[in-house]
């Protein structure tokens, strides 16, 4: 009956936008090129009706905020890259603070009246994803054929890229927020089978992100006793250790993939380890040479590769981007462009949480959750620019801009 009274919903949409914004995340599995295009026609709808309704977003101090940074992003790129590809990347970079306007507006539509019915429908897809995951997991493929040729990894809806960790991350929370609207009762079984999906997907970072979000967001929001939620949460890291070390592909990926040497001696053996840290190696010594304003965004494909950044015998550091959002905004953007960065996500971050307290409005502090998750120092992540992650990141932080509506 819940089901049918949502998709009626969805029919009767009057404005045309919500269909796109219903569908973004579905985008995601298609395809950058489908992002994008779905994440250029909710732009522009999105500005049409602002000028037909005079909103003016952009006079007000966050989008000030984001312009600032995105205006430093294009004289960074003209003054280091000097080339029409960097140019136009850092251009087209403003497409993701305006689809989180975009997002924030239309949730906040005939106060939050569609916001409720697209994030369920968001839920659907995510647990039919967990379901995918699990049926993944043990016949070997997806239930549309995919499969993983990566011992250990669970490829799901995302096919041969291997990205699902990173949507399943994005959306964990999102889905949460319906649980506790809907279910708050079985909220419980709900984490445990978001944190077991995680688990199986494979990603060592994303779970890890995954069980810190869940483990802060329980000290948050649950009013059951402290020693409750740490015996919640030890139980389900002593289960998740007994699987890893009892599962051989896992023990790999987890444990013995993360130092492929058996003896660590000194730091050039340390680097020479761990892949991760080979990448991150090579941005500090990017950064090192360029420590004011870095290479430019998306650069560090083209310059990783440099004998002059790789000095260590034996160690390729080279990548599209350091796997690291420190590393990568130190390398690409510099000392100025990595505290302009922090210093918004952090306000972003505080900002939530202010709100959350003073609305006690879920989606504020899972916003701020996401961003401060996504921030965390030396767990490997995607790049910030790319718009697989760009997308999934600023759709959080939209749910912080409803704010101002």
């Amino acid at each position: 009956m819940i089901l049918n009274e949502y998709f009626y919903k969805f029919l009767y949409f009057k404005n045309k936008t919500l269909y796109l914004i219903l569908l973004l995340p579905i985008s995601l599995f298609i395809g950058s090129t489908i992002t994008n295009i779905f994440i250029i026609l909710i732009i522009i709808l999105f500005i049409l009706e602002c000028v037909q309704k005079k909103y003016y977003f952009f006079l007000e101090k966050d989008f000030y905020i984001l312009f600032a940074f995105f205006i430093y992003i294009i004289l960074n790129s003209i003054y280091l890259t000097q080339t029409s590809d960097g140019i136009i990347r850092a251009v087209g970079f403003i497409r993701f603070p305006l689809l989180a306007y975009a997002i924030a507006y239309y949730f906040s539509l005939e106060n939050g009246r569609y916001q409720k019915p697209i994030i369920n429908l968001w839920f659907i897809v995510f647990m039919i994803t967990s379901f995918d995951i699990i049926f993944e997991f043990f016949i070997g493929f997806n239930i549309i054929g995919n499969k993983s040729n990566y011992a250990g990894r669970l490829a799901s809806f995302s096919g041969d890229e291997l990205k699902i960790g990173g949507y399943y991350f994005g959306f964990m929370l999102i889905s949460l927020w319906i649980v506790l609207k809907n279910h708050k009762k079985y909220y419980f079984f709900f984490i445990i089978l978001f944190l077991l999906s995680s688990l199986l997907i494979g990603e060592k970072a994303n779970f890890i992100k995954s069980l810190f979000i869940i483990s802060i967001f329980l000290l948050f929001i649950d009013k059951n006793s402290i020693l409750k939620k740490l015996s919640l949460i030890g139980l389900f890291m002593m289960f998740a250790f007994i699987f890893i070390k009892s599962t051989p592909a896992f023990n790999s990926r987890f444990i013995h993939h993360i130092f492929n040497k058996t003896e660590i001696t000194n730091y050039k053996s340390l680097i020479s380890s761990n892949q991760h840290l080979s990448h991150y190696n090579t941005a500090f010594e990017i950064f090192k040479k360029n420590p004011i304003f870095g290479i430019g965004i998306k650069n560090f494909r083209n310059v990783s590769y440099g004998k002059e950044y790789n000095k260590i015998e034996n160690i390729n550091g080279g990548a599209t981007h350091p796997h690291q959002i420190h590393f990568e905004m130190l390398s690409e953007m510099g000392l100025f462009g990595y505290i302009f960065l922090f210093t918004i996500l952090i306000y972003f971050i505080v900002k939530g949480i202010k709100l959350y307290i003073k609305n006690k409005d879920l989606l504020f502090l899972f916003g701020s959750l996401f961003i401060l998750t996504t921030i965390l120092p030396l767990i490997p992540s995607g790049s910030f620019f790319t718009t697989y992650t760009a997308t999934i990141f600023w759709i959080n932080l939209s749910f912080i801009l409803r704010c101002n509506r």
